[in-house]
């Protein structure tokens, strides 16, 4: 998978769901859902035994790695993958213009298939 984003929460399958969502406006499932609307107890509820123990990370990763529109309570969530204002777009945009360079410049380099934690 062509990677836009530098998220990286330790484990390859929520970078995807994350990444996802931010460019194409699809929903992650229950848990990073829980993680996107800061709803940390739902999170912790609905986390597996490998994100568990990594959630800090995963939440800093939200945190700092997310456009501040497109997190912090279901309203935002709904309003990004509705690409309201057209936030998402410009997002997405400016996303692949950044690949774009990276790849001119040789600096980008394609996802290593390895297990996804």
């Amino acid at each position: 998978m062509i990677r836009y984003t530098d998220i990286n929460t330790g484990n390859s399958l929520l970078d995807e769901g994350l990444e996802n969502y931010l460019l194409h406006g699809y929903m992650p499932g229950g848990f990073l859902t829980a993680v996107i609307c800061n709803d940390l107890q739902l999170a912790c509820g609905r986390a597996d035994h490998w994100n568990k123990p990594r959630l800090p990370e995963i939440v800093n990763e939200v945190f700092f790695k997310l456009p501040a529109q497109a997190y912090g309570n279901a309203e935002r969530m709904r309003a990004w993958c509705r690409d309201k204002d057209g936030l998402r777009t410009q997002y997405r945009e400016r996303k692949e213009k950044e690949y774009t360079w990276r790849v001119l410049k040789g600096e980008a380099r394609e996802a290593v298939n390895e297990p996804p934690f």
